[in-house]
């Protein structure tokens, strides 16, 4: 374990956050303990394969698409006939519960509150990679599906998914299937009011009914904004457009408005017109943008919706969001397993945003530090990782299951220490690191991950290789035990009665660095490693005099 701290600590650190985000029980009664936990270990082998896919869309952004490994599909189709028969859409419940699982993690303070949007906790839904012939075209039969040939450069593709993510925690909170049809179209709009809940504000941007999604959205709390888009509600004006402002020289216009749900009965609504002009939207003339939304102005005005709405909340996250839905990761696996291939890749999206976030948190990284870190931390798991679990098996990793959630957000922290970014240069000069400070630092990480062996790696200076003594009477031969204390400690005797240890410089400034903070009643190893990252760099070398 200490050298994988020492060399490969993402490999590590990615380990336990799977095992944090994905359950340690069984997906169903009737899978045995055994069968689960290969299942489990299974999982974690292709989430790290996907995080493959996520670094060469780092890499190579201009590529179009990203080739998954032919195993991959064989192992995804075997796992979807294993774990699904037991639980319907594992993968979508996979996706959904790693957020639940980790939100610690990112969000350590459970006082600590979302501020983008008044509170409400943000759901974008990016309608884009939604193939052309699928998206509503507007006019008579527009969610009809166009035809095959009009499908440009998809023909053979007539499904996939779309990720719905939390652009506070760049996370991906659920997957959305969809199909071609008007038929499926209204099947993927019932599996999207099926997954609002109360407190959630949905940004709905793409080319989706907009009559279809005002009309039956549910009222459970949740609330949404949607551009008309294809097929304009069908509503009544229930004031006159009033001016609510100005975006730069763009006004922005508001007015109550009606439409009738499902069953006939009359819902009020927002309708928001922001008035561009040439420049603006980028197009040969004005154009005007319209937004329906049921959040009261008590709590977003007009100009915020239309911020919000036009926020460009993709290019804010870490990680590219298209590599989920991919071509390359659903033409890997067959259909029936083509949304667990994407789950399993929103998974290992999940798990690299978690990490980069405490490693960002825990090391106050700048924005220019954080731009290679994803690339450096997806290729150093997946070189390491084989060889890490040859090393270290899966029952050594079984104990981290049993730990509580401040237990792991501790390791992670300590596991962050060694994942900082910068140069070695830029290390030693903002925090004066050096090699006695990092000994320290891996102690007490080795410590927090071994507990049981604390106390070994306490006393690292004390190891089975130095812990010998020799016994030299100095006032007969004092050059001898000089030499001798290069070797090992050497106990001093003046006619035969101790009066002194020797210790070789190596040793002494291990003693300094390793054993100063556990010298007075066992103090926490937390703060010996978090010492210079809260209270600033530590100090230099202690005088011998």
């Amino acid at each position: 374990m200490e050298r994988f701290v020492e060399h490969s600590p993402m490999a590590v650190m990615a380990r336990l956050v799977m095992q944090w985000a994905i359950h340690a029980e069984p997906v169903g009664d009737a899978l045995e303990h055994d069968e689960h936990e290969q299942t489990r270990e299974q999982l974690f082998s292709m989430t790290v394969g996907a995080m493959a896919s996520i670094e060469a869309r780092l890499r190579r952004p201009s590529q179009a698409n990203t080739t998954m490994p032919a195993e991959f599909g064989v192992l995804v189709a075997a796992l979807h006939d294993s774990a699904s028969r037991l639980r319907a859409a594992w993968g979508r419940t996979l996706v959904r519960d790693s957020v639940e699982l980790l939100l610690p993690a990112v969000r350590p303070r459970a006082d600590e509150r979302v501020s983008t949007a008044a509170g409400f906790r943000l759901r974008v839904l990016d309608g884009g990679p939604m193939l052309r012939g699928m998206q509503c075209a507007g006019g008579d039969g527009c969610a009809q599906a166009a035809p095959v040939a009009e499908m440009g450069a998809y023909p053979a593709q007539t499904s996939g998914v779309l990720p719905v993510y939390d652009p506070e925690l760049a996370m991906i909170v659920d997957l959305l299937p969809y199909e071609g049809g008007y038929a499926r179209e209204r099947a993927f709009l019932r599996v999207l009011m099926e997954s609002v809940r109360p407190g959630e504000l949905w940004l709905v941007d793409g080319r989706f009914d907009a009559n279809a999604i005002v009309s039956g959205w549910p009222r459970n709390g949740g609330t949404f904004i949607v551009a008309e888009h294809g097929c304009t509600p069908v509503y009544r004006e229930l004031a006159e457009p009033r001016e609510q402002g100005r975006l730069g020289d763009e006004a922005v216009y508001e007015q109550a408005v009606g439409v009738a749900d499902e069953w006939g009965a009359s819902l009020v609504f927002r309708r928001i017109e922001w008035h561009r002009s040439a420049a603006g939207s980028g197009e040969g003339s004005d154009a005007i943008v319209s937004i329906l939304t049921n959040v009261p102005a008590s709590q977003l005005d007009a100009l915020e919706v239309v911020r919000l709405y036009h926020r460009r909340w993709s290019e804010a996250l870490p990680l590219p969001m298209d590599a989920v839905s991919d071509e390359g990761v659903l033409a890997a696996a067959p259909p029936r397993a083509a949304l667990l291939a994407s789950s399993i890749v929103a998974l290992a999206y999940n798990v690299l945003s978690t990490m980069m976030t405490v490693v960002g948190s825990t090391l106050a990284l700048a924005a220019r530090d954080m731009e290679h870190l994803p690339v450096d931390m997806a290729a150093g798991v997946e070189a390491a990782y084989g060889g890490m679990m040859i090393a270290l098996p899966a029952e050594n990793w079984r104990r981290y299951d049993r730990l509580p959630e401040s237990s792991l957000c501790r390791i992670l922290r300590h596991l962050a220490v060694h994942l900082d970014p910068r140069s070695e240069r830029r290390k030693r000069r903002d925090d004066r690191a050096s090699a006695r400070s990092q000994a320290r630092l891996r102690a007490a990480t080795l410590a927090s991950l071994l507990p049981d062996e604390a106390a070994l790696y306490s006393a690292a200076p004390f190891k089975p290789h130095t812990i010998a003594m020799a016994t030299r009477d100095f006032s007969s031969n004092p050059s001898k035990a000089l030499r001798h204390a290069s070797e090992a400690l050497v106990m001093v005797t003046k006619y035969n009665r101790p009066i002194a240890l020797l210790v070789s410089i190596d040793d002494w400034n291990r003693l300094l660095g390793e054993v100063r903070e556990t010298s007075l009643d066992r103090l926490s190893l937390d703060y010996a490693a978090f010492e210079q990252i809260q209270d600033g760099p530590v100090a230099g070398e202690c005088s011998l005099n």
